[in-house]
């Protein structure tokens, strides 16, 4: 019986010192070490955020600029087609027969129809630009995010 009290004690004791080890352990020179690491990961997080938000704002002023692409383009056009219809118009109007005002007016439908399917391809690609340009600063961050999380797996 005597030998089990004995066994526990040297346990004990030894666990104890172990914990008193550690503790130990902890003094100015560890404190300061962790005081830096964590600094340096609240700055390494603050320059990211940064970042970021900078990518933010380059992928609005992409969209901005796309936009005000998209808006004179389509500005020009319509213009165009108000003074296309007109001359039309005018000129359908001072014809000489009816055969010849209907001719004029199936010529302007038919040129444009061409005209907006063109239009219509163009707008489509110049949307696709738009949304290209202003993806392109968020997927840089996004990849450079994915790094760094990756950086930090064991």
């Amino acid at each position: 019986m005597a030998n089990a009290t004995t066994t526990k004690k040297t346990t004990k004791s030894a666990s104890d010192k172990t914990s008193f080890e550690s503790l130990n352990g902890f003094g100015p020179e560890s404190f300061k070490e962790g005081y830096e690491k964590l600094a340096e990961s609240v700055s390494s997080v603050a320059e990211f955020q940064k970042g970021s938000l900078e990518a933010v704002m380059a992928s609005a002023g992409a969209f901005a600029k796309g936009f005000e692409k998209l808006a004179n383009e389509q500005t020009a056009f319509l213009k165009a087609a108000y003074e296309d219809s007109v001359a039309t118009a005018k000129a359908a109007s001072a014809s000489k027969s009816v055969q010849e005002a209907i001719e004029i007016n199936s010529e302007f439908v038919r040129e444009t129809m061409e005209k907006n399917l063109g239009q219509i391809n163009k707008v489509a690609d110049m949307w696709i630009e738009t949304a290209k340009n202003s993806a392109e600063p968020l997927t840089e961050r996004y990849s450079e995010m994915v790094g760094k999380i990756q950086a930090y797996r064991p």
